[in-house]
């Protein structure tokens, strides 16, 4: 049996917790996911599935005591906090984390608004999943495996994020029987030998762009990089993009 401690969060994470409990060949021995009281955006809670599936869970502080499960594997999906030596070093094969985006095409945050804003630029009109060994820099571990998602002209960065977490749940579907039969750390490839365009983004790097004034909204030569702003920012229920009329904020997105 093949054990796995569990790190996770967001609608995908409970996805893939739904996917190892299925699975017969794996076992989860702890989840570690955010409190039962955290207000995010979205509806599905991994710490309510973790406990109602049966399984220890630990909150974000308690992280460290996940070392007091032995386990074979370390697995991230969604999960947001960057993890120390002792958690990386802790499981007896490997910590392997699922990316939301194309690695090592774009490392750390907001990845599927800079992913269209971008993709006119660079003429790259897909978004990837990607699964890969995890190391003490944040995205940087060697790639297990990656699947794809088409930009499409009139994606939003909501769009684009529900495209693609379909894809991310066929790819780990995809690579579940690889934990098992232990053939996973021989798929991994050195970020080194991909090659393109790498960017890395910060989670503030979106802090600045959500206003945009009058001046550029009136800019006829910049209408289309305008129109993949506005479009990259629009991701429900986060506040978009906006301009001000007589102080007053006017929220821009996409027409539907």
């Amino acid at each position: 049996m093949t054990t796995v401690a569990f790190f996770g969060s967001h609608p995908l994470g409970a996805r893939c917790l739904e996917r190892l409990h299925d699975h017969d060949g794996i076992d989860v021995s702890v989840v570690v996911t955010y409190p039962p009281d955290h207000d995010g955006w979205w509806d599905e809670s991994v710490n309510e599935l973790a406990h109602r599936l049966g399984y220890p869970v630990l909150t974000r502080e308690e992280a460290h005591r996940a070392t007091e499960y032995p386990v074979d594997y370390l697995l991230s999906v969604y999960y947001p906090d960057v993890l120390g030596p002792n958690l990386l070093a802790h499981p007896d094969v490997a910590p392997i984390n699922l990316h939301q985006a194309e690695l090592p095409r774009y490392r750390g945050s907001n990845v599927f608004s800079h992913s269209i804003m971008n993709a006119r630029a660079d003429d790259h009109w897909k978004h990837g999943t990607t699964m890969h060994v995890m190391a003490e820099s944040v995205d940087a571990g060697d790639v297990i495996a990656r699947r794809f998602a088409e930009i499409r002209p009139d994606d939003t960065a909501r769009t684009l994020y529900d495209r693609v977490h379909e894809v991310s749940v066929e790819l780990f579907e995809e690579m579940l029987p690889k934990f098992v039969s232990g053939e996973l750390l021989a798929m991994a490839t050195p970020q080194a030998e991909f090659d393109g365009e790498r960017y890395f983004y910060s989670k503030a790097s979106l802090d600045g762009l959500k206003e945009i004034p009058a001046a550029e909204l009136a800019d006829e030569d910049g209408q289309t990089e305008l129109y993949d702003r506005i479009r990259a920012l629009d991701f429900p229920p986060h506040e978009p993009a906006y301009t001000r009329v007589d102080g007053e904020k006017v929220y821009l997105t996409l027409g539907r």
